[in-house]
Order: structure tokens, then C-alpha cells, then sequence
């Protein structure tokens, strides 16, 4: 059986990743704003055997595709937190700065990046420029320092009761979340007035504080 992939934007890291995965033999359905999107000029043009799909729309389209059927993986490609996008759109929260604050003071400061509207922007190599296409080895080839841990791990210590999911990487610079565990996570959301959630992979991370908006 075919795995399969909802890819979250159809732009030059979008349209890379689902190249991969079909050359894996995966099935992929690619959402994206723009019909005309890179991944669906460039893969349409190059043939993919039925094998992907492209819906137009953002995140409450994805939110319907991912609720209707829960691929394998979600990879998002898309320049903001997708999976608090999400939540957000499927249960009324709101960034929560209060929440976002407390988790940075419980987060190394050297591994902070930004913080704004929520959101936690976190990495291991904050001075250096990360090469493409990287298989994230324990040492990093454009800092060369040796991680101490896997950033999805120290998030989860970090944030006891935050919920962290791993950015597995499925080949190199591909990365995705595994479908069971966002959907078990959008199911647990509904039922929280404030929550905490965290996307990362060995070596980048992000951490968004939420809150129920109110009536």
C-alpha cells in the first residue's frame, strides 16, 4: 500500500518535498492559494502516474482534507506554525503571548530565534545558513558543533505539559508529522481552553501558545 502525504503548500520547498515522496512511490495531495502553484506547474508538466493531486485553498481547506481522510504524513511547507494554524481554525483559539512567554523562559535562550503573536521560532544553528537538502546528522555540517539532543526531545522535557510532535524526516531536508498523532492531538485540543503546542525536528523547532477566544 501507498503511504501517503497532505502537503501543506505548493512553492519551491513544497514542490521539492512532493517530488521526493513520489519518486518514494508515495501518494501526495499538495494544497496551495494559487492553482498555478510551482508544484503544479513543475509536476504536472514532468507526469506523475495519477499519484498526486492539488486542491486549491489554505488552511481550512487542509483542515477538511486532513479531518476527511488522515494521510501519514502532513508536511507543511508554508512560512508560518501549520499545525497551530490548524488548531486555531478547528477550535477557536487565539495566540496566547502570556503562555508564549512562559515557554521561552523555560527554553535555553540561546536556542530562541524570534518570538512574535504565539509563536516560538527555535533552532540549534542561529548564526549559520543550513545546507540544502541537509539528512540533519549529529554534527551539523554547516556549524560543525555536535547537538546535544534532538530538538523535539529538549522541547519535550522543556514543556512538560506542552504537546510536542516530531518533524520525522522522511528523506533528506523532507520533513512531516505523522497523521495519528495530529489527529490525536486536534481531538485532545477541543476539549483545552489554553494549550501549548510544538512542531520540531532534530534541529528546528516551533512553539505556539493558544487560548480560547472568547465570546
Amino acid at each position: 500500500m501507498h503511504k501517503t502525504a497532505l502537503v501543506i503548500g505548493g512553492g519551491t520547498y513544497g514542490a521539492a518535498c512532493t517530488r521526493y515522496l513520489l519518486r518514494e512511490g508515495w501518494r501526495c495531495v499538495v494544497v496551495d492559494q494559487d492553482s498555478l502553484c510551482l508544484a503544479a506547474r513543475s509536476l504536472l508538466t514532468d507526469g506523475t502516474d495519477g499519484k498526486v493531486s492539488f486542491v486549491r485553498g489554505g488552511v481550512a481547506a487542509a483542515l477538511d482534507l486532513f479531518t476527511a481522510h488522515t494521510p501519514d504524513y502532513l508536511v507543511p511547507t508554508v512560512p508560518f506554525h501549520l499545525l497551530a494554524a490548524l488548531l486555531s481554525r478547528a477550535s477557536g483559539f487565539v495566540p496566547w503571548e502570556r503562555g508564549a512567554g512562559e515557554a521561552a523562559a523555560a527554553l535555553p535562550s540561546d536556542l530562541l530565534l524570534s518570538s512574535s503573536e504565539g509563536t516560538l521560532v527555535l533552532s540549534y544553528n542561529r548564526e549559520g545558513t543550513c545546507l540544502p537538502a541537509c539528512p540533519a546528522p549529529l554534527l551539523c555540517p554547516a556549524t560543525g558543533e555536535r547537538r546535544p539532543r534532538p530538538l523535539h526531545a529538549l522541547l519535550s522535557d522543556a514543556l512538560p505539559t506542552a504537546l510536542v510532535l516530531e518533524s520525522v524526516q522522511l528523506g533528506p531536508g523532507v520533513g512531516g508529522l505523522r497523521g495519528d498523532d495530529a489527529a490525536v492531538l486536534l481531538a485532545r485540543a477541543r476539549e483545552e481552553e489554553r494549550i501549548v503546542v510544538g512542531t520540531a525536528c532534530r534541529c528546528h523547532g516551533l512553539v505556539t501558545a493558544l487560548r480560547r477566544r472568547e465570546v
